[in-house]
């Protein structure tokens, strides 16, 4: 390598160094990536991240936690990797849609999705829960819910989300 491509390649390093601790910041505060994941730095002042999925499944108006088995729980807890590593760039769509192509008898799939998050301002760990509603026409609604107070969690889901 010559003097001027080893400079440039040496600048190139450090910039991206400089650099990419407030690029992922960005990533982690607006997609609620993993920061634990993809080179971040913010692994340093947050605790491992993991995100719990539960699922249920409507029928004939009344609703029924989904009792995955097999294949369908392998994909339910890929998503939960997924979505982890991911946070809400992890879309919901393809998991509700293999539920649907299971059961043809399922008119709504709700997909609770649970992270565990520092407030900034209480300076606490607090739950919180997005609630993603499939309806087999294609529509989805979604709510948010944060459960106030201090949260201990050991990785299990915990309390179902309503």
């Amino acid at each position: 390598m010559s003097g001027s491509i080893r400079q440039r390649f040496m600048m190139a390093i450090v910039v991206f160094v400089l650099v990419w601790p407030l690029v992922h910041l960005g990533l982690v505060a607006r997609y609620r990536l993993d920061p634990w994941e993809f080179f971040g730095w913010s692994m340093y002042a947050l605790p491992a991240a993991r995100v719990q999925v539960s699922v249920e499944v409507e029928r004939g108006g009344e609703v029924f936690p989904l009792r995955a088995m097999g294949e369908m729980r392998r994909r339910v807890r890929n998503f939960a990797r997924r979505r982890t590593a991911l946070g809400s760039l992890a879309s919901t769509e393809p998991l509700a849609r293999e539920i649907f192509a299971g059961d043809s008898t399922i008119d709504a799939v709700i997909i609770v999705t649970r992270a565990i998050e520092l407030d900034r301002e209480s300076t606490l760990l607090v739950a919180r829960d997005v609630r993603h509603r499939h309806e087999r026409d294609g529509t989805i609604r979604t709510g948010t819910r944060i459960q106030d107070g201090a949260v201990w969690t050991t990785g299990a889901m915990g309390s179902k989300a309503s």
